[in-house]
């Protein structure tokens, strides 16, 4: 299995990591990745670009070395309502690509029912791509209530490589969502969450859990390009 895309990526506007755009897309480009999106943090993290930095994406090429830009946000969970930190709707006619997470200390880690009902509310969003890194005990939620309304709305569940080569406890939750996703034809998307270049493309951990547990390939989002710039043209059909 080949992954042609990693939609979760994040650049020195994030001040936590290390990396420009162009660095990213050089080598995304020389390790076989054909879409990148670059995803820095919504606004309420400490560390966030400013607001400008998401109304200025169209500064962007659409393509660098090759590889097609798509310009993202991850987007911070707030509340129980699925709030995002997108708090000016112009914001979503300069991203093409929205992950939403929970992160700390934006959205206290609170009970399993309030987890999982953030998801779901969420997930009404439509503008919301995927659910990202959401392996966290601390942010227990039900696997199957979330993957079969991901698979309602066309949404995707992510695999994180940062947060799987952590290994233990977090691939053993993996190997829950994906039971989950595969049992209600929920497609995945395996990404790098890169916060230094280095990271992007890397995937055989991934791999490796995707082949452990038999998941099936065709429902790997970024595992076939006809697939993603499918699911593109469909939500951006002005500009893909």
């Amino acid at each position: 299995m080949k992954f042609i895309g990693d939609f979760h990526t994040h650049t020195l506007a994030s001040t936590h990591a290390y990396s420009t755009i162009t660095e990213n897309a050089k080598w995304a480009s020389e390790h076989g990745i054909k879409f990148l999106a670059t995803t820095d943090h919504g606004t309420d993290m400490e560390d966030s670009p400013h607001l400008w930095h998401f109304y200025n994406l169209k500064v962007i090429p659409d393509e660098l070395f090759g590889v097609r830009i798509i310009k993202g946000i991850e987007a911070n969970i707030r509340d129980e309502n699925g709030t995002l930190d997108i708090y000016d709707p112009f914001v979503y006619k300069c991203v093409q690509w929205v992950n939403a997470s929970m992160h700390y200390p934006l959205m206290q880690p609170s009970d399993k029912a309030a987890h999982t009902k953030a998801y779901l509310a969420v997930l009404q969003n439509p503008e919301v791509d995927v659910i990202c890194h959401s392996e966290s005990e601390q942010y227990d939620y039900d696997f199957d209530a979330v993957a079969r309304e991901c698979a309602n709305q066309g949404k995707l569940i992510e695999l994180n490589v940062t947060r799987l080569y952590r290994g233990g406890i977090t691939a053993q939750r993996y190997a829950m969502i994906l039971e989950a996703c595969e049992k209600y034809g929920t497609s995945i998307v395996v990404n790098s969450d890169a916060h230094f270049y280095t990271a992007i493309g890397d995937f055989d951990v991934a791999k490796e859990l995707i082949e452990k547990t038999g998941f099936p390939e065709k429902l790997v989002f970024n595992a076939d390009e006809d697939r993603v710039l499918t699911y593109l043209k469909n939500k951006h059909p002005d500009k893909f």
